[in-house]
């Protein structure tokens, strides 16, 4: 299999650059990676076709030059086939290279695995300090295990990375709970272990969720109150 050479990765970019999406993922993101505008859709697309046609051992080993090279690196791990022992450290590798949120939930929400070894890794993640692996820990989670409560509430109590994005990926988290796992989404709102900035980002959250009635929206506001 001929591999993937970075000159066809700068041929693609060059061919299917937005100004205008450009512009504007530019003003929901604070990466620091050069953005030149390519949808999610297409990058996704182009990765599956590469990571069938093409040896791409020596592009996934490459410090990423921008926004969409690091985004393609992890569609790629999703698209080959590999064993764990290649998949996990091509993963680490990844998150080490996040700087932004839609490079950890773009990716992590496309991986969609619910064997145990995939679910001991992300618990580890979520424990960890730094920002990127603890956001990727809890969105794995609420994407692949949000009916597992005993996991939820073990990566609530050992959380220690302490950041807005951390933040964020857990009130999200309550809210896919107040849909899919109501009880724990209950039991977390009126949690000590939850901070009241994470409370106040979860019933945003909530109130701004077409998929929670009315009712339920009051429920969950009035926990705070109390």
């Amino acid at each position: 299999m001929k591999a993937y050479e970075i000159n066809e990765f700068w041929d693609f970019v060059r061919e299917n650059s937005e100004e205008e999406y450009r512009n504007f993922h530019s003003r929901l993101t604070r990466s620091n990676y050069p953005i030149n505008g390519i949808r999610i859709p297409i990058l996704r697309k182009y990765a599956k076709e590469i990571a069938k046609t093409k040896d791409v051992t020596e592009f996934l080993a490459q410090k990423p030059q921008c926004y969409e090279q690091c985004m393609l690196k992890g569609l790629l791990i999703k698209y080959l086939k590999l064993d764990d022992n290649d998949f996990f450290p091509l993963l680490e590798r990844f998150i080490g290279e996040i700087d932004d949120w839609a490079l950890n939930d773009v990716v992590c929400s496309d991986i969609r695995r619910k064997d145990d070894t995939y679910l001991e890794k992300v618990k580890q993640y979520a424990k960890r300090e730094e920002i990127w692996f603890a956001r990727w820990g809890i969105v794995a989670v609420m994407i692949n295990f949000f009916d597992n409560d005993k996991v939820i509430y073990e990566i609530v109590d050992n959380l220690i990375a302490n950041d807005y994005y951390v933040d964020m990926a857990l009130a999200w988290l309550i809210q896919v709970l107040a849909v899919k796992n109501r009880w724990v989404a209950v039991t977390l709102m009126q949690s000590d272990k939850v901070s009241e900035q994470v409370k106040k980002l979860a019933l945003q959250k909530i109130k701004d969720s077409f998929r929670i009635s009315k009712e339920d929206k009051e429920y969950f506001a009035q926990i705070i109150k109390t």
